[in-house]
């Protein structure tokens, strides 16, 4: 009778302990879930307001002369460094004289992948 009692015990103990297992299991899934769904609507609503945000830009900068000279000053792109603009002005292809005896390749914009290929060849055979 004793051990009869003590099975039965038993068998509810683990009754419960399976029960509030399958409860945490399922808290936890539901969690997971509404974690899972608030970071796709924070992800699709960034989106959005990014998206937003490049049409009005945009838009601003379209109607730049609308807009007081301050304004489309601070809408426009940072200028360069002056290192940079003294890069520009000593690399600029229109400012570099090509001497008339020169027999080397001579390369016109756009470069297409035909005329990169030759250079490349000239460049390896010496020339």
């Amino acid at each position: 009778m004793v051990t009869r009692l003590s099975t039965l015990s038993a068998d509810k103990s683990a009754s419960k302990i399976q029960a509030a297992f399958r409860n945490h299991q399922a808290r936890l899934k539901l969690k997971k879930q509404a974690a899972w769904q608030i970071h796709e609507k924070l992800e699709y609503s960034s989106e959005q307001t990014e998206a937003k945000l490049k049409d009005m830009f945009e838009k601003l900068l379209k109607s730049s002369d609308l807009l007081s000279p301050s304004v489309a000053k601070l809408l426009q792109k940072a200028g360069l460094p002056v290192e940079e603009k003294e890069l520009l002005r000593l690399t600029n292809p229109a400012s570099i004289s090509v001497q008339a005896n020169y027999q080397g390749l001579r390369i016109e914009g756009p470069i297409t992948r035909k005329t990169f290929v030759d250079l490349i060849e000239a460049f390896q055979h010496g020339e």
